[in-house]
């Protein structure tokens, strides 16, 4: 089950998110069974997150950070992510 302060953190925004996760770098987010279809996610610091079957269906995921997050059983349908050219 998602942790709801980390639930309601990103409800307010990618910005407000990533300020948030760049304040406490050790932090890994758990959003487990989290409702995020059809979120505009882009940009967000999802690194070492624990995203287990998440609803991600038909999320915005472009240039999001998923190092290390945790995707198993996640629904990822429709959910589209590009990262920039290095």
């Amino acid at each position: 089950m998602a942790n709801e302060e980390h639930l309601a953190r990103l409800q307010q925004g990618v910005e407000e998110w990533n300020q948030w996760r760049a304040a406490i770098p050790t932090l890994k987010p758990e959003l487990e069974g989290a409702d995020l279809a059809w979120a505009d996610l882009s940009q967000a610091n999802f690194t070492e997150a624990n995203l287990f079957q998440a609803n991600l269906f038909d999320a915005n995921l472009t240039e999001a950070n998923l190092s290390g997050t945790y995707l198993t059983e996640a629904n990822l349908r429709g959910a589209f992510w590009l990262s920039s050219a290095e």
